[in-house]
């Protein structure tokens, strides 16, 4: 799927409307203002359909199930709406704030909402991602940035209190401390030190207390049950990760050796009654398992979920009491499976009525009898339903997407192919939606991270393309994450290695498989996937007729400079590159010279992750070496590309650049 910004690194069916009724005339009114499927007159769906972006995300019902807030894309860029459920009267809104982009927002209570907003910035010369936490009344009134900057004594002639910067990372929301609903703790470095307070934030004004220090190298914290923190883990530059953590009846101590620890255990959250603790670990099958942890004795004494070829992916928790309820993991969708019952008869009555989709709980009312819940597919971007338990109906909402029917996209196929050294590959295939006899062009699409991974939910840039005639192939390779440790551990250190081997495999065997014509077949990647694009015509120029990056990362030694000035970063790096070779022998830019193919490259001026200049230099040095090459610069969209005009631009800009060169 996209790349989010930490990384480089939802089809109807006959079936569909069983058991579900048609909407009351209230919740009918409610949501007028998102319109159904309509049609096209051509049947080619068109471009600026692909670049919209969904109509609802960040969906949350309030907690007495009154109202429903979610963002909304007004004029290409999201605004919060606000709506009660069961009046016809017009929603509230509000506006996004100059060049902020919302991320998410949550009820505190049933009269307010917390918010959190994202930006590009520079600290210095740092490029950074911001974050600001913001709350407002239901009725987007009363608007209050909830982040305070704190304050330092300095000591001079006199003592004097100097107030600091923001800090930069402000929705780290640790606890929504449901007993008192005015009040949430939120984890921050105060003075950008990399280590992380813990601060109990009142949402109506900011005031705050710290009720635990900073603490080096600790940058989370975990509350118990009870809402006290009880465990803090993170990383410091000189002795590497670090953990600690207070028995209930005991003081802080380090877990340095703690074997528990020390093997790879993450904790994740606290049992119910406080003394045990959910880890994440490899299971015997190297895969990321969930089990009950007892601090005390360092044992696991229950495995909540275990599986031999699927990794965890977390823990879902109940926001209001705090809970773990389940566990989420992906096979070809993301999934959850609940432990806890009552969701678990809920999630299995939702699935019967929706037996086609896959169906997420995305919020719920505290006595849970009003549900929100989003069903998705390959073909199905998302569609909202509304089940009011007490009323015995179901009934749908809202689709996602708009004009996006889902017998004009396509299905979404998964495959696996063996790529050496005992390991196997998993690919998704998107054919087109014309039906073309023989071999077709083919675009291969690796995804980002490159700790990262696809699956088969709808997106829009593969649709985009199997819309216009092209074979879409995404292969997970060595590295991507979902498989286990043993598989991601594979793709350290192979940037331009086994990991573009991968591709490259994956790229014969479109050509092998009869589904591409091996004359028409392009590279396409965003973020990590800029690179392999980048690299595939330097490594494999036989296989590719033109190569597109998007927010790419082409100057690998500039990459691994610029990671160092954050936390982490220095271990980050030591996964980058290519085991006993500079990085500038597998650097696009530095190896510039061996491209002979046309490349298309997007650069985002905003983009916080891989810095403007990257896309900026290599088309310099592309030109000065007389090269073919196409440079697009996007004024606004950061490295997910998160407006609907740089979407935009990068289907208009792509659907040009491979109908320009791949022609027969």
């Amino acid at each position: 799927m996209a790349p989010t910004s930490s990384t480089v690194g939802e089809r109807p069916a006959t079936k569909r409307n069983r058991y579900i009724t048609s909407c009351r005339p209230a919740l009918t009114a409610v949501f007028a203002l998102l319109s159904a499927y309509t049609h096209a007159a051509d049947d080619l769906i068109p471009i600026e359909t692909f670049a919209q972006l969904e109509l609802i995300s960040s969906a949350r019902l309030s907690p007495d199930g009154s109202h429903f807030a979610y963002l909304r894309p007004i004029e290409g860029r999201r605004y919060i709406v606000v709506q009660a459920l069961h009046s016809a009267g017009k929603p509230y809104v509000l506006a996004p704030f100059d060049n902020l982009e919302y991320s998410w927002l949550q009820w505190a209570n049933s009269e307010r909402i917390v918010f959190a907003m994202s930006f590009s910035s520079k600290r210095g010369i740092t490029e950074t991602t911001e974050t600001r936490l913001l709350s407002m009344r239901y009725d987007a009134t009363d608007i209050a940035h909830i982040i305070k900057p704190g304050f330092r004594d300095r000591v001079g002639t006199r003592i004097a209190s100097v107030q600091l910067p923001a800090p930069q990372i402000q929705d780290d929301v640790i606890d929504w401390l449901p007993e008192e609903p005015n009040f949430i703790l939120v984890s921050v470095d105060e003075d950008s030190n990399g280590q992380d307070e813990v601060r109990k934030v009142d949402i109506r004004n900011g005031d705050y207390d710290v009720i635990r220090r900073d603490t080096r190298g600790i940058q989370h914290w975990v509350t118990d049950q009870n809402h006290d923190v009880r465990i803090g883990y993170g990383y410091d530059p000189i002795r590497g990760f670090v953990m600690m953590y207070r028995p209930i009846d005991g003081d802080w101590g380090q877990a340095k050796d703690e074997g528990w620890w020390t093997s790879g255990l993450m904790p994740q959250a606290f049992s119910a009654d406080a003394s045990n603790v959910y880890v994440m670990g490899p299971n015997p099958s190297g895969r990321q398992s969930v089990g009950m942890l007892s601090i005390a004795s360092g044992d696991i004494v229950e495995t909540t979920y275990t599986h031999d070829s699927i990794d965890a992916t977390g823990l879902v928790f109940d926001p209001f009491t705090n809970r773990a309820l389940g566990v989420s993991y992906t096979d070809d969708y993301p999934r959850v499976e609940y432990f806890d019952e009552e969701f678990k008869s809920l999630q299995a009555t939702i699935d019967r009525a929706l037996p086609d989709t896959i169906n997420r709980i995305t919020s719920y009312s505290d006595d849970k009898r009003r549900i929100l819940i989003r069903s998705f597919s390959d073909v199905v971007p998302g569609s909202f339903y509304f089940w009011d338990r007490d009323e015995g109906q179901m009934q749908h909402v809202a689709d996602a997407m708009r004009n996006l029917p889902p017998e004009k996209l396509a299905s979404v196929e998964s495959h696996w192919i063996d790529i050496g050294d005992g390991m196997r590959m998993q690919m998704f295939l998107t054919r087109p939606t014309a039906n073309i006899d023989g071999p077709v062009p083919a675009v291969v699409l690796p995804h980002g991270g490159p700790e990262a991974r696809d699956d088969r939910r709808f997106w829009f840039l593969s649709q985009f393309l199997a819309s216009r005639g092209y074979a879409v192939l995404q292969p997970n390779f060595r590295g991507s994450t979902g498989y286990g440790y043993e598989y991601r551990q594979a793709g350290r250190q192979q940037w331009g290695g086994a990991m573009q081997d991968d591709v490259t495999t994956a790229t014969h065997w479109l050509i092998d498989e009869g589904i591409a014509d091996p004359e028409r077949i392009a590279i396409v990647g965003w973020s990590y996937g800029g690179y392999a694009a980048a690299m595939g015509l330097i490594q494999a120029p036989e296989l590719y007729r033109c190569a597109v990056s998007i927010n790419g990362v082409l100057n690998l030694p500039r990459l691994i400079a610029d990671d160092r000035q954050y936390i982490g970063g220095s271990v980050w790096t030591k996964h980058v590159g290519l085991t006993e070779a500079k990085s500038a022998d597998v650097s696009p830019y530095h190896q510039a010279e061996r491209i002979q193919e046309p490349i298309l490259v997007i650069q985002a001026k905003d983009d916080a992750r891989v810095h403007e200049d990257q896309g900026r230099n290599f088309s310099k040095r592309m030109k000065k070496l007389k090269k073919p090459i196409e440079y697009v610069a996007v004024d606004f969209g950061g490295h997910s590309m998160t407006n609907e005009a740089a979407r935009l631009t990068i289907l208009k800009e792509v659907e040009v650049f491979l109908a320009e060169n791949m022609q027969p």
